[in-house]
């Protein structure tokens, strides 16, 4: 009994099945760790391979290559002078159709207000004289003054002489916002391009307006001044329409007075034309109630005007009351009253005047 008893205490240690428990054990430990190992060294490489690669240069600058080196210094330098310089050059060429357009039409404007185009006595007597850039611009505009067309083409809404002093502010406002964008130190635009393409256009509508109305004469009323002048505040209220993100103040009352001057247009040609379709020739009480109904809608009306807006409304209006009372000062009490007090126009000229005025002490319409 004691012999069989040591034979099989001394055969458990080598029975297969716990050899093979054992030996598997192990051999899983052993693997495992192997892995972990393994694991936490590749771990390491790629951190080191990562912090090695964020500290160390780029290939142009770490090579030895001087050809490569200087391509990325002339690639660097490029692009140091795209951003200063050319991108500032290539601005200020956007801007030059605009302020080309802006200074005919200037030219144009002071010619026609003080009547020194090419037809007029004062350049006639002139002829002699060496001619300079703006006479040979302006040797085409007529004689007729906006003081003389009104004088040739009255109406019952036609404001006094001093409205029309607006057109050389209107000038100085746009050169004011076209040099500020050109010169803008910022990376965004002032004014984008489609706003200097309408103001481009606007202005070159605007001169071709005046100058056919330079041409007209007693009898002699072109219909280019009232088909002509409509694109204006079409064009210039463009920017205004679609959200501007600055301020444009040269807009706005660039398209508030070329509004009101386009209602005075078609005015002066249905009481003096008659070439409109389905308006012909009416008369002056009539014509003056059109421009009123036409005004009123499309400015008065308007919700969430601007101050500048509010500004040329009542300036316009206070414009053609004043002159539709000076007008009458030679007449006697009850002419005075019958022409005043009895017409339809200037009843509801000061119907719209003290419209303005509330707009412009009150609180704007929202």
């Amino acid at each position: 009994m004691r012999i069989l008893y040591l034979i099989v205490v001394t055969s458990i240690p080598l029975s297969p099945a716990f050899s093979f428990s054992v030996g598997g054990r192990g051999t899983t430990i052993s693997s495992f760790s192997v892995r972990t190992k393994t694991k936490k060294l590749t771990t390491l490489t790629e951190s080191t391979r990562h912090q090695y690669m964020s500290t160390s240069e780029t290939p142009e600058t770490s090579t030895p290559c001087p050809v490569i080196k200087f391509s990325a210094a002339v690639s660097k330098g490029l692009a140091t002078i795209d951003k200063k310089l050319l991108r500032r050059i290539i601005r200020i060429t956007n801007h030059l159709p605009a302020l080309l357009s802006l200074s005919y039409f200037f030219l144009i404007s002071m010619a026609q207000m003080m009547s020194m185009g090419g037809s007029s006595p004062t350049v006639a007597a002139m002829k002699s004289a060496k001619p300079t850039l703006s006479s040979v611009l302006t040797q085409s505009v007529g004689s007729t003054s906006n003081t003389e067309f009104s004088k040739l083409f009255p109406t019952n809404i036609t404001p006094a002489s001093f409205v029309f002093l607006v057109w050389p502010l209107i000038s100085v406002l746009q050169l004011l916002t076209v040099t500020t964008s050109a010169l803008f130190p910022f990376d965004s635009e002032y004014l984008s391009q489609s706003d200097l393409s309408v103001l481009t256009l606007a202005n070159l509508f605007s001169s071709g307006w005046l100058f056919i109305s330079s041409k007209a004469k007693e009898g002699l009323l072109p219909i280019g001044s009232a088909l002509i002048l409509p694109f204006v505040p079409l064009f210039s209220a463009f920017p205004l329409r679609n959200k501007p993100t600055y301020y444009l103040p040269a807009f706005e009352l660039y398209s508030s007075f070329t509004t009101l001057a386009s209602f005075l247009a078609f005015t002066v040609e249905i009481q003096h034309g008659g070439r409109i379709p389905f308006f012909g020739k009416v008369s002056a009480e009539v014509a003056g109630s059109a421009f009123l109904l036409l005004y009123s809608t499309a400015s008065l009306a308007v919700t969430k005007k601007s101050l500048t807006k509010r500004l040329v409304n009542f300036g316009a209006l206070t414009g053609i009351l004043y002159k539709r009372v000076i007008d009458t000062t030679a007449l006697t009490f009850m002419g005075r009253f019958s022409s005043l007090l009895l017409s339809v126009s200037f009843l509801g000229t000061v119907g719209c005047w003290l419209w303005s005025l509330k707009e412009l002490v009150g609180n704007p319409t929202k």
